[in-house]
């Protein structure tokens, strides 16, 4: 990863159905021959920036023998572990750093590389009445999901303690975020909002999830007892 003090020069991973966000790790299985070569100069980078990579999001639609256009959009991600596999895969964790924007992409073979511009957040005041309100809402919301869909729901019950005690308000935001089960392009759209957005969008898709719980409440019962019958 180089900077010229406004962009960002990374390597890029196109991802086909997974958004990366920020405070978030990822895990990837990697195939593609010249993705493997990617992971390999990255790992040997010998500062922590330079083991960055930024995951895109490919657009749909697009045609395997030509380079696919990727959404503007994405994240740095940090390879935080690597293992090199008998059979050629690499298996990586990335942790994520922080937002971008595309700004060019770079000519070049054998992967994809590109100027990028950081996005950079406020910090938060998480003592803020408003951002104490949303936190609290969105973790209530998550607990009763959690208590009415069991495993359904994609955070267990200690995840959900952790992240009360130990997390900030974006990577609350953020790991719920990216454990939501969403179409791709609405989590890119969800990681494109500035985190006070991104936390109301959530709240609200929590919210609307609560509500079709209730609402089939009394079927759920009615199954119940059916299946006792």
């Amino acid at each position: 990863m180089d900077s010229d003090g406004r962009n960002t020069r990374l390597p890029l991973y196109p991802l086909s159905d997974l958004v990366h966000f920020p405070h978030t790790n990822l895990k990837l299985d990697i195939f593609e021959q010249r993705y493997r070569r990617l992971v390999q100069d990255v790992v040997q980078g010998a500062s922590e920036e330079a083991r960055w990579v930024g995951l895109v999001l490919v657009k749909p639609g697009q045609h395997r023998g030509r380079r696919p256009e990727v959404y503007p959009g994405g994240t740095a991600g940090r390879i935080v572990r690597c293992d090199f596999l008998p059979d050629g895969r690499a298996q990586v964790v990335l942790h994520g750093e922080f937002r971008f924007e595309l700004d060019q992409e770079l000519p070049g073979e054998p992967y994809r590389q590109a100027l990028v511009r950081p996005i950079e957040e406020p910090r938060w005041n998480e003592r803020d009445a408003g951002i104490l309100v949303v936190r609290r809402a969105l973790l209530a919301f998550a607990r009763s999901l959690l208590a009415d869909l069991g495993n359904a729901f994609p955070l267990a019950a200690q995840e959900l303690d952790e992240l009360a005690s130990h997390s900030g308000f974006e990577e609350l935001v953020n790991r719920i975020a990216a454990e939501l089960d969403l179409p791709a392009l609405r989590k890119l759209a969800l990681l494109c909002e500035s985190v006070p957005d991104r936390a109301l969008s959530v709240l609200a898709i929590l919210h609307g999830r609560q509500q079709a719980v209730d609402q089939l409440r009394p079927y759920r019962h009615l199954a119940g007892k059916s299946q006792l019958n």
